[in-house]
Parts: C-alpha cells; structure tokens; sequence
C-alpha cells in the first residue's frame, strides 16, 4: 500500500509540475487597456471576483474559482481592475499591475488558456471616494456557462434518467414492427433478381460501365496519395510553431520601435498590403488535395500570433480539432514574412492577432474569416499603411 501510495504521489506531482509549465509567463501576456471615472460593474453573473495582491507570495483562493477548475469551464476573459484617483499614481502602473498578474499566474496558472482575453480596467477619478473604488478592485474571471457552477452538475441527472426510460419502453413495443417490414422487402429483392438471368447483353454494358468505374477511383487514389484515416475530427489539438525554424524573410526587422513625427499615426498589425494579400498567403501556402477539401470543410482552425515591435512573429499558436488542417496551417506560418507592425500613438508596439481559419467554397482554399486584435485599434486607424508612408523613407 506505501508503495501505490508513493506512485500515486509522484505521478500526481509530476502533472502539477506539467500544468503550470504550460502556463505562460507575464511578458507572453498582451492586454487590451481601458478606463471609467465611476466603480466597475461586472458584465452579467458568469464570473469569479479575485481580491488582487502585490508582492510575490500569491493570492488568496476562493470555492468558486475551484469550481470553476473542478468543472474544468473555459476562461473568455480577465479583468484586472485597478484604482489611480491622483496623477502622480500612474507612476506606479506598471509595476504594481505586473506584481498583480504574477500572483494570479502563481496561484491560477490553469486560468489562461489559449482563448483567454486579458484587459486591464481604470478607476481613474481625481479626489474619488477611496473606500468606494477600494471595493471593486481586483480580477473578474468571466467563464463561459449559462448557469452557476454548483448547479450545472445536479439538474440535468434526473431528466436524463427519465428520458431513457422512456426509450427504452419505445424500444420494447416497436421491435415486432421491425421483423414484419423486413420480410415483405426480401420478396421484392428475389422478384427482381428472376429476370436479369435472360438478359445477356445488358451483362456486357454492365461489365464496361464497372470496368471505368475501377479506372476512376484508381486515378483518384493516385491524386490523393494519403492515407484514409486521416483528419478525423478529434479532441481540440494546440500546437507551438518553432519561429527559430521559419524560412528566410524577405524582409528585414528593427532592434528598436520606430517613431514617426505624427504623434496621431495609425496602423492596425495587417501582412503585407493588408487583408487580401493574408488570403493569397493561406491560398498558395495551404494546398489542398481533393480529399483534403472533402476532409475540412467543415473544420475549423484559430491561430494566435503574438508579434513584435519590428512586426516578426514572436509566438504562435494554432487550435482545432483537425489535426490534418492544424499541421497544414503550422507549416504555412513558418514561411510567413514579417508583418507591418502595429502603431499607436505614431510609435510601432506589440500586438496579438488571433485568425479563424476555415474552407471557402468559392476559392476552394482556406483562409482568414475573422480576425481580432489586441490592443484594439481606433475605429478611425483601419488602413494598411506601408512604412514609408507613416516614418517616410529612410
């Protein structure tokens, strides 16, 4: 018994040790940053409250953040919320929201996940109630379910029950209806079967019409070269793209942010000439045999690419449950070039866009359908401005 206890132990341990090196570190985070003048509200009740903590020592746990783990519940977003009611506080921003995020790392590491949306919300109020603000701060854990943790579990044992009962009595009393239409139909088959005896020319075109039938699918296999198993719908598969592997880009980065005269300068992170030029990447990156196509249509694939100042890709991530269309899109990032770097403020900063990649029918590729950026661009900054057109020629 000590033995299978000391396994259990170890075993247990070294799956703690694997989750929280999947965790990711603060400076893999971007956060999307925003600001009231008036106490927070949270946005419905599918959420846990976390009091913040600065220092290094962790944060407090609470019972509905573990059931929230327990029920192993998606995390859509976390806000960090925060109170600066004089302007000499914004000093201390940065440093104060990183000790913050650190302790929720060390104490909930599970708690960001690839999908997870982080911000960063200001009370900023100059002479603002104190006691007031002090109330609202902390981290908002939005989960994706439509009802409290505790009662997802119980309600639905009991209809599920019913139902099979039901079934089963449904069951019982159609099984005699079932044996009296199979026999009726096995007359019919030997009907027919009587003439064909008499008819031997129709043999012959028979015979030819199988015979083409066998050449097509045999070009058809010779096209398709793959094996048949392949991208069969799974469980939700993450992988890393190793950018140390990437194919030489055309063009080269920048060791520092740029800057431009125009303190208003604008761009939002796009590749290339911008949107279209994503798609003719994916299209002559991603091809697809006829099998392929077949295999995912209706598949879906995120991609999450964290880029730099200099517009290189930093880290990526690609999430779905295809593995065939998930290995196809990872092999197409490595021959990305660098993107045209995200400006805010006239200087180049860091983003994350995150793409959903499906099949379209009209150009029998895959390509981008929807595409999210972090920090949020301003409305009115949508065009895919070139360097030299923000910084001027060099």
């Amino acid at each position: 018994m000590r033995a299978i206890r000391s396994f259990l132990f170890i075993f247990l341990s070294a799956l703690s040790m694997q989750m929280v090196s999947q965790a990711p570190v603060f400076e893999d985070l971007i956060f999307e940053s925003d600001s009231i003048n008036t106490p927070y509200k949270p946005v419905g009740k599918n959420y846990a409250f976390l009091k913040s903590k600065r220092g290094t020592e962790g944060m407090a746990k609470t019972s509905r953040a573990d059931s929230i783990l327990a029920l192993n519940l998606p995390i859509n977003d976390i806000v960090l919320v925060f109170s600066e009611l004089n302007p000499s506080a914004i000093n201390n921003r940065i440093e104060a929201n990183q000790e913050r995020w650190e302790n929720l790392l060390r104490t909930y590491p599970q708690f960001f996940q690839f999908s997870t949306n982080y911000k960063e919300m200001c009370q900023c109020k100059n002479g603002g109630d104190a006691e007031v603000f002090k109330e609202g701060q902390g981290f908002y854990v939005y989960f994706a379910s439509a009802e409290l943790p505790k009662e997802v579990e119980k309600q639905p044992v009991a209809k599920i029950t019913t139902e099979e009962k039901q079934q089963e009595t449904k069951t019982k009393t159609e099984k005699p209806k079932v044996k009296e239409e199979k026999e009726p139909k096995e007359l019919a088959v030997t009907k027919t079967k009587e003439p064909k005896e008499t008819k031997e020319p129709e043999k012959e075109k028979e015979k030819v019409v199988k015979e083409k039938s066998k050449k097509e699918k045999e070009k058809e296999k010779d096209e398709e070269n793959e094996p048949a198993e392949a991208g069969v719908e799974g469980a939700e598969q993450t992988l890393a793209v190793d950018m140390s592997k990437e194919a030489p880009k055309k063009r080269t980065g920048y060791t520092k942010p740029k800057r431009s005269k125009d303190l208003k300068a604008c761009r939002p992170p796009c590749y290339e000439g911008g949107d279209e030029d994503l798609n003719v990447f994916f299209r002559d990156n991603i091809i697809l045999t006829k099998k392929q196509k077949r295999q995912v249509k209706a598949s879906v694939s995120i991609v999450k690419l964290q880029l730099n100042f200099d517009g290189s890709i930093k880290k990526a991530l690609v999430n779905g449950t295809n593995p065939v269309l998930n290995e196809m899109v990872t092999g197409a990032i490595k021959n990305m070039d660098l993107w045209n770097p995200m400006v805010k403020g006239g200087v180049t900063v860091k983003s994350e866009v995150k793409l959903t990649l499906k099949y379209d029918k009209s150009t029998k590729s895959i390509r981008p359908f929807e595409t999210m950026i972090t920090p949020r661009p301003n409305p009115k900054c949508t065009e895919c401005k070139s360097d030299a057109d923000i910084f001027g020629k060099e």
